[in-house]
C-alpha cells in the first residue's frame, strides 16, 4: 500500500506543480509549496520512512483546500485554475493520503508478486490520470506535439517525384 500511495503522491505532486506554475501569485505560492511537500512525502514513503498522520494529510489536502478557498474568496482567481487537472490532483492526492495512511498501519512485508502487480497497476493508473491532467494545464497547452517530428510535404516541382511524402525535419527541441 505504501508504494502505491507513493506513486499516487508523485502524480499528484506533478500536477500540483504544473497547475501552480501558471496560477495567480498568491495561489501559486501555496499550491507550489504543497506540490513540493507532496514530492517530499512521496520520496520518504518510497524510502520506507515512517510518517505521522498530519505529515501525510496536510500536503495532500492543501491544494484542494486552497482551490476551494479561492473559489469562495476570489472566484476570478480560482477560475484561472484548470478544472480537470485540479480534480485529477485532488483525486490522486486524497487517494495517496489514504493509501499512505493504510500502509502506515500495516507492518507486514508484502509478497513479491502481489506487490509488483500492485505497483504496476498503480503506475498505469497514475500515468493515465497525470498525463491527461498535465495536458490540460498551461504548460500542456504550449507543449510541442510529439510523434510529429517532420511535416509531410510534396516534392518540389523541379525535382523528380519520390515515392510517398518527403519529410522535413524541424530544428531543435
Amino acid at each position: 500500500m505504501r508504494i502505491c500511495g507513493a506513486v499516487a503522491a508523485l502524480g499528484a505532486a506533478l500536477i500540483a506543480l504544473a497547475v501552480g506554475a501558471a496560477a495567480p501569485v498568491w495561489i501559486a505560492v501555496l499550491v507550489l509549496a504543497a506540490g513540493a511537500a507532496q514530492l517530499v512525502v512521496a520520496v520518504l514513503a518510497l524510502r520506507g520512512s515512517p510518517l505521522p498522520g498530519p505529515a501525510i494529510l496536510a500536503p495532500f489536502a492543501a491544494p484542494t483546500a486552497v482551490w476551494l478557498a479561492a473559489l469562495v474568496a476570489a472566484p476570478a482567481a480560482a477560475s484561472s485554475l484548470p478544472l480537470g487537472p485540479m480534480l485529477a490532483e485532488t483525486g490522486l492526492a486524497l487517494g495517496a493520503a489514504a493509501l499512505l495512511a493504510l500502509g502506515r498501519r500495516t507492518s507486514a512485508e508484502p509478497r513479491a508478486l502481489p506487490a509488483l502487480l500492485a505497483v504496476a497497476a498503480s503506475a498505469a493508473v497514475v500515468a493515465t490520470v497525470a498525463t491527461a491532467a498535465l495536458a490540460g494545464t498551461n504548460a500542456g497547452a504550449f507543449a510541442q506535439p510529439h510523434g510529429e517530428h517532420g511535416a509531410a510535404v510534396d516534392a518540389p516541382a523541379d525535382e523528380p517525384a519520390l515515392e510517398g511524402p518527403v519529410l522535413v525535419e524541424h530544428s531543435g527541441h
